[in-house]
């Protein structure tokens, strides 16, 4: 199991631990990443998982609508919508 700081950590193209689960349309470990971060306060690690771009411009919401997984777009989308509300 990733530690947090894992993560976080950002490949040759910037991309996440997150990225990878949601190209390889893997919800669990979709959840299991966001649902292990903080989700409130300004600034929150929930919400700078899934708004983070990588060198291509495009965040993880991006990349699950390209890709065709729509459950972790929405998963995603609602989280990401939910963050932005409470803070």
């Amino acid at each position: 199991m990733s530690s947090i700081k894992d993560d976080f950590k950002e490949d040759d193209i910037g991309r996440t631990n997150l990225f990878y689960a949601v190209a390889q349309n893997n919800i669990s470990e979709v959840e299991r990443i966001i649902y292990g971060l903080s989700g409130t306060g300004l600034g929150g690690q929930r919400r700078a998982a899934i708004s983070h771009k990588d060198h291509m411009n495009i965040n993880v919401i991006d990349l699950a609508k390209k890709m065709g997984h729509e459950e972790i777009r929405k998963l995603l989308s609602i989280e990401l919508a939910r963050m932005e509300f409470y803070e």
